[in-house]
């Protein structure tokens, strides 16, 4: 009977790793597939992103360059630029895969955005009632002010996302996609200034090959 008994619950323990086991497999494999989406997203939405932020940085170091008697086209231009960041940002917040969080980070990323582009288009707005309206509540050096702020703010917003993608950061030991590819063009512009020497060096070696001979 104490045998029996033992066989039985040997027996049911043995056929529950069996039903774990059946269970584990998918689920490994469920894990490896969406390590693999993670690693796919990353690889399309950060250079977008990178661009994204180089763009912004671009408006905003336009914007602290103007002075409030500019041209209203260059306003004008730097607002076309915006609306191409607010276009960018979208198509990447619509992505599928996305987190909760960088999900959240790019909606952040689209009210800074459209924040610049409504400080722009009243500073330049081809309706003179409306602009003047938008100047009596603001100055032009007030509203380029607060869109220069909504530019980096936009900034701060993407390197928040960048830092989001947790596999890239574990990939460059801790660094962020842009991190890693502005150490990389400082590293191959060292190499290359220490490698154009030896260029040199060849280049004039060869010149004075070519001037000895009759």
């Amino acid at each position: 009977m104490v045998n029996s008994l033992i066989l039985a619950t040997w027996g049911l323990v043995l056929a529950t790793l069996l039903l774990f086991a059946a269970n584990l497999v998918p689920a490994l494999g469920q894990f490896r597939e969406w390590r693999e989406r993670e690693r796919s997203l990353a690889s399309v939405l950060l250079p977008d992103l990178h661009g994204t932020r180089t763009q912004a940085t671009d408006v905003r170091d336009t914007l602290l360059r103007l002075k409030s008697d500019a041209p209203l086209e260059e306003i004008t231009h730097i607002y076309y630029m915006v609306e191409q960041l607010c276009e960018r940002a979208e198509r990447v917040q619509d992505h599928v895969g996305l987190s909760i969080d960088q999900r959240l980070e790019l909606y952040v990323l689209n009210s800074h955005l459209n924040l610049l582009g409504l400080q722009l288009s009243l500073i330049a707005s081809e309706d003179e009632n409306l602009r003047q309206m938008a100047l009596e509540d603001a100055s032009i050096e007030e509203r380029l002010r607060k869109s220069a702020n909504a530019a980096q703010a936009s900034i701060i917003c993407l390197d928040r996302v960048d830092r989001l993608f947790v596999e890239v950061r574990k990939k460059y030991r801790g660094r962020t996609f842009t991190e890693e590819m502005l150490q990389r063009v400082e590293l191959d512009s060292d190499n290359a200034e220490k490698a154009l020497v030896d260029v040199r060096r060849e280049i004039s070696r060869g010149k004075g090959v070519a001037t000895d001979r009759p």
